[in-house]
């Protein structure tokens, strides 16, 4: 399975929502909540892994997606918003791609730290983060709802080098400020 990672677009959000939905405890941002973070370029980088389908990929939204992640871009820091992976792409190294790409980002964008929230029953992304170099750093009281429950606040270094993974050219063609 060859997967490209890509920046998202608005005839991927339908499929965001999709896998969103795949999971009951997901915080639901729904077509609404993309379509507002594909508004706003200087502070979101939104990006999908998309599929290989018929010996290539689609460009522009067409295609199958097998993940789609949410990278803040505040003023010193990043802030991974989300980083989903429907049930058929897991373990399948598509979670590693996306964050991999989301901490090139981050490195591109001179960014010196990576934070993210997660459930503290979720113990499959707790150990996927700190495989990823994440560590616990705080806790948040009640952070989520549907159901109520704290939230571990993780975070990193971003890389100062690329990631061999990363793909240094991951915010070619990207609307976003420079630094």
């Amino acid at each position: 399975m060859k997967v490209e990672i890509r920046r998202m677009v608005g005839a991927d959000v339908a499929q965001v929502v999709a896998i969103e939905n795949c999971w009951d405890y997901l915080s639901k941002w729904g077509e609404e909540g993309y379509l507002q973070v594909l508004g706003k370029p200087f502070l979101f980088c939104p990006l999908v892994a998309q599929v290989e389908s018929s010996g290539r990929t689609s460009p522009g939204g067409a295609g199958t997606l097998a993940g789609a992640a949410v990278l803040a871009l505040m003023v010193d820091h990043g802030e991974l918003c989300n980083l989903m992976v429907p049930p058929r792409y897991q373990g399948k190294r598509v979670g590693r791609l996306l964050l991999a790409h989301c901490l090139e980002v981050a490195r591109q964008r001179h960014l010196t730290r990576v934070f993210l929230e997660v459930r503290h029953s979720n113990q499959r992304a707790i150990r996927f983060y700190r495989r990823n170099g994440f560590r616990i750093v705080s806790r948040r009281k009640n952070y989520y709802r549907d159901p109520p429950e704290d939230a571990w606040v993780m975070e990193r270094e971003a890389p100062k080098d690329p990631l061999p993974t990363g793909g240094s050219d991951v915010l070619k063609g990207m609307d976003v400020l420079a630094r």
